[in-house]
This record gives structure tokens, sequence and C-alpha cells, in this order.
């Protein structure tokens, strides 16, 4: 008993740093060498795809043996000739050069008008570039092998990742079916991390990683599975080298801080703070959220809403903290307290006890969090006998709390969540939230089966929506380079349908792609969380 107690223990003082590489895409227990490359599929020509069309990717083409040729019927998509990107952040007016080579003023700008035809076809690329030559496409994919086994040695509950090469490789596949990318076959070009490096020196390993996918193994754009890389200078050196990166991070973002990176951060997963405050705090006013709540029954109660934010010690959770701070002061709920926690060596949160003793002594009876570091703090609530009420989105990754946080914790939570496969299990999963999931769930089954696994179906929708996003972004812009696919990007992002989210939020001036949401609650007859509507709310709506 005593062993169990404390693995119990550990699983939750851990679960923010496992968590943030899991959700994130985590690893695969099958060994991976590093710098081997997958290769999907074979020759047929196959029409549209993935989505049926309703992606943007259209056309057909032959990959493979003999001479590859250009969609049928001359095919091809039609946009503007010039996506525009935002300018610098700052003080007054500043004209700069997005990757379009666009001119933009003041941070915002209108689209070209300008429409032209969009050639798919083998020649419409150079024979060679950064990234691909006469035969191949690559596309770098970063991974963590060893995580399954991490998590299952603290007790992590409903955390198996599924085989994460097979995603990769499923994908591949289903691309290469559909044409590749102008007569050329998609290839991926992994990169493997360990946990413990990853927790004890991100910077390093971040550094390591952007080297790598931008000289020594050069590729179009790179998939980025892990939470711990997704550090403000690993996203700028790709910027820098105009290598657009695609996040399954869940670490908190804004739209201020992705404008500044002009399109070359796109997030998969992870709402804009910008867009999710105002309509989270929305949402839960309309829920009756801000009501008395009872700290040591876990309950309504008589006390009055006092708020406390939870949020991590770095910039990026400082932003966070600031927009939801300013959308509750909005509604007229001004956060009484905040918190700022810090990680050990081990990755760990190492002062969420001071967090309770801190909430408790100013009569904090709301809580909001910024990241996954909620677990923790929940654990250490726990262990005081503090139950305060709990905000929750899909930050939270609400799936895995359910089964490793104390479930007297989350009584009375309510919430926002955009991403089904993390905010609720299989039980309580709406169905098909678009044609695209559907989609991607036949094709990455193929190599491997997600029964009984909830945590693999988030994995392996996000690498769906990665690829898609990167080969919808080449065809709509007629282009392999790092300008060609942001241009794409902004271009054929308000019009694509994802597999892993209600809605797309991508336009020009805005990189992530989570665009809508549903209400959520923590239930009490299953003791698990469950969206308590069908109607999806757009973010940005306060």
């Amino acid at each position: 008993m005593k062993r169990r107690n404390h693995l119990s223990r550990l699983a939750l003082s851990a679960t923010a740093a496992l968590v943030g590489v899991l959700v994130a895409g985590c690893g695969t227990t099958v060994p991976l060498q590093t710098r081997q490359y997958v290769y999907g599929g074979g020759n047929q020509a196959v029409n549209n795809g993935l989505g049926n069309g309703s992606d943007g990717l259209g056309g057909t083409t032959t990959i493979g043996g003999g001479q590859p040729t250009s969609p049928a019927g001359g095919g091809g998509t039609t946009l503007p000739t010039g996506v525009p990107t935002t300018g610098s952040s700052g003080n007054g007016p500043v004209s700069t050069v997005g990757p379009t080579g666009v001119s933009t003023s003041g941070g915002r700008t209108s689209p070209a008008t300008h429409p032209g035809k969009v050639n798919t076809g083998y020649d419409a690329v150079p024979a060679t570039g950064p990234g691909w030559d006469a035969h191949n496409v690559y596309i770098g994919v970063t991974t963590v092998n060893d995580i399954g086994t991490v998590a299952t040695a603290i007790g992590l509950k409903s955390a198996n990742p599924g085989n994460q090469v097979k995603d990769g490789a499923a994908m591949i596949a289903e691309l290469n079916r559909e044409g590749g990318l102008f007569g050329r076959r998609v290839v991926l070009a992994p990169e493997d991390f360990s946990t413990a490096s990853m927790l004890v020196n991100p910077q390093q390993d971040a550094s390591q990683a952007c080297t790598h996918f931008t000289q020594d193994r050069p590729v179009i754009a790179v998939w980025n599975t892990l939470t711990p890389l997704d550090i403000p200078t690993f996203r700028a050196c790709f910027a820098q080298a105009h290598v657009p990166l695609l996040s399954g991070s869940i670490a908190p973002t804004d739209t201020a801080a992705l404008n500044e990176l002009h399109g070359y951060a796109i997030s998969v997963i992870s709402p804009s703070f910008t867009d999710l405050a105002p309509t989270l705090v929305a949402r839960l006013k309309a829920q009756h959220f801000f009501t008395g709540w009872n700290v040591v029954a876990g309950a309504p109660g008589n006390a009055p809403v006092k708020v406390g934010i939870i949020a991590k010690n770095d910039p990026t959770g400082a932003r966070a903290a600031g927009l939801l701070s300013s959308a509750l002061a909005r509604a007229g709920y001004a956060p009484t307290a905040q918190f700022n926690y810090t990680t050990g060596a081990s990755g760990t949160t190492s002062n969420l006890s001071s967090a309770v003793l801190q909430f408790r002594s100013r009569g904090i009876t709301h809580v909001f969090s910024t990241d996954n570091g909620y677990a923790a703090f929940l654990s250490q609530a726990n262990s005081q006998h503090y139950y305060p009420r709990s905000a929750i989105s899909t930050f939270d990754t609400p799936e895995l709390l359910e089964k490793n946080a104390p479930l007297k914790e989350l009584a009375g939570a309510l919430g926002f969540g955009s991403a089904p496969s993390i905010d609720v299990d299989t039980a309580q999963d709406p169905g098909y939230i678009t044609p695209a999931e559907k989609t991607c769930l036949v094709a990455q089954q193929k190599l491997q089966s997600y029964t009984g696994l909830r945590f693999a179906v988030a994995i392996g929708l996000e690498y769906c929506d990665a690829f898609r996003l990167i080969r919808m972004a080449a065809l709509t812009s007629g282009g392999l380079t790092g300008p060609d696919l942001v241009r794409g990007l902004q271009g054929g992002g308000p019009s694509y349908v994802p597999s892993i989210t209600f809605g797309s939020g991508l336009h020009t001036n805005d990189f992530a792609l989570p665009g809508v949401g549903r209400d959520l609650a923590f239930e009490s007859k299953c003791q698990c969380f469950a969206y308590t509507s069908k109607t999806n709310y757009p973010f940005g709506v306060g």
C-alpha cells in the first residue's frame, strides 16, 4: 500500500513535466534509429485523398517509378498571388517584409487581390532545394522513444501514446498515395531525444534539433511533437532559417508571440491565449461558474468569489496569465492572487505547496491555470484538504486529469475545450467532429489499433493534421520553400478542415489551428469530463 501511494504522489507531481512531453506527441516504445528515414506508399495515383478535397489538396499526381507528371487536368488551386504576414509588434506603425515579399504596415495588412493559377506539377519547383531533391521531399519530426516506459514507471494512467513511428509512416503513406508533392515522394526524417535530457536541458536539445533540421538534414518543414523543446529560442531559430515549424505543444502561446515569427510557427493543438482567454471567461460566466464555493467541502457555498491564477514562471506563462487576468477583470472578476510556479531539474514542479498555502490564506475559491502544471497543484491541494473550484481548458489535458488527479479536486469543474481526444474519454466522445477526423483515423489504424488507447487517438490526429497542413500549404502556394509554405498556410488555412479540433482558426495574422470549442464540465455521475452541448463557440469572442 505504501508503495502504491508513493507512486501515486510521484505520478501527480511529475504530471506537468511528462504530460508536457506526452500531449505533444511523445514517442514510442519501438526503437527508432536517429536520422533514419521513413518512406510511405507506392506508385499509384490517387485523386484528392485525405478529407476528400475538403482540405484543398485536389489533383492527382503519379509518383515512384517513371516520369513524374503534373496533376490530372492541369489541376491545381486558385489563391491570391500574395498573402501578407504581420509586421513586428511594438510602438507605432512598422513596415516589414513578410515571407511572401509583401510589404506590411502597422502589423496588419489586407490580402492581395490578384488571383493566379497554381502549378503543382514536377517542374513547378526547382529540381533541388532546401529540403527536397529530384525524387524526395523531406519533412522533419521530433520524437522521444522512452516516454511510455517512464510514464508506466511512475504510475501515470491513460498515457499510452501508441506507436509514433507508425503514426508518421501511416501519414507519409497516405500523402504518397495522394501523389506526394510535385511528383516527388514524401519522406519522414525523424530526430529522437530522451525524456531526461529534455527535462534537464531543453535549451541544448532545442538548439540541436534546429541545427539538425536546418543544416545537417535540411527539411521543408518540421513537425515538433515535444513540448519541452517548444521554447522561444527554438521557434526563433526555425523562423530565422525560414523553415516552418508546426507544433503539437501544449505550452501556452498567444497571437503576438506567433505573429512575431511571421507565420513560421504554427500551433496545431493549442489555441492562442489571446483568443482563448476572453472566450473561456465568457463561457464560464454563461455556465454560472462564478458562484459561491466552499473550499473545505468542495461544493457550492457562501464564500464570495475570489479568483487565483496558476502560471509557469517564464515569459510565455506570464503573457498567458496577463491575457487571462485582463479577460477576468473585464468580466468583473479581477484575480485576487497569482502564483508563478517553477520547475526543478527533473522537470517536476517544485513549489506548488506554497501556492496552496497562499491561495487558502487569501480566500481563493476559484482557480485558473495557463498550462498542464495544474495537475501538480491539485495534488498539493488535496494533501492539504483544499478544494477550490477549477476552470478547465484543453491546456489542462482534462481526460488525463480525470484519470490521475484526486477526483474530489475536480468536483464542480467547468470549462471550455477544443480537442475531444484530449478533453474527454472514449465513452464521452462526441463522435466524428469533422469528415477529416474519420478519414484520418481510418488511415492511421491501417498500421496500428487505437482500441483502448484514448491518448494514442490524440497523437494520431495531431500527426494527421500536421502533415495535411504541410501538403495543403505546398499545393496551395505552388512551392516548397519556407516562404511558399507560409503563404500557402495563410491562403488555405481558413478553409482547412481539421481532424483534431472542431474548426480552423487559421487565417492571415492568426497561426493557431483551433478556432472553436465547446462547453465542458466534470460530471459527478460518471466522474468524468463531458461536453455539455453540441454548440460550437468561436474563439476570440468575449
